[in-house]
């Protein structure tokens, strides 16, 4: 998938389109990679000691992601504990349109307790 992701202002971003490598029906790409990619975007909130393991993922799906469509995926942190955050991510098609969006609860795993 060679996706990159960009932090700015304590967020995450990812403007892509999915070939037909991915695409579960014809030309439909399968639900399942729009949740890996959410899930992944939220995983790059995570500072530099700290690592995320998702325990619950929740996506919720609004309209279909065709083949070859432009979409920016957005993440944020949402609430902050000290062992676990809540983070939420958000799939659009460059005109607005709302794919897919996610919740997790990321346990935080910091380098400093190996």
């Amino acid at each position: 998938m060679h996706l990159s992701f960009e932090r700015r202002e304590g967020r995450v971003y990812s403007r892509f389109s999915l070939s037909k490598f991915y695409q579960g029906y014809d030309n439909v790409i399968h639900g399942g990679i729009i949740s890996l990619i959410l899930d992944e975007s939220m995983a790059y909130l995570q500072g530099v000691e700290e690592r995320f393991l998702t325990g619950k993922i929740t996506v919720k799906f609004h309209s279909p992601l065709y083949v070859g469509e432009e979409v920016e995926v957005e993440a944020w942190i949402e609430e902050e504990r000290k062992r676990f955050k809540i983070t939420k991510a958000v799939m659009r098609k460059v005109g607005g349109e709302k794919v897919a969006e996610a919740e997790a609860l990321m346990f935080v795993f910091r380098e400093s307790q190996k």
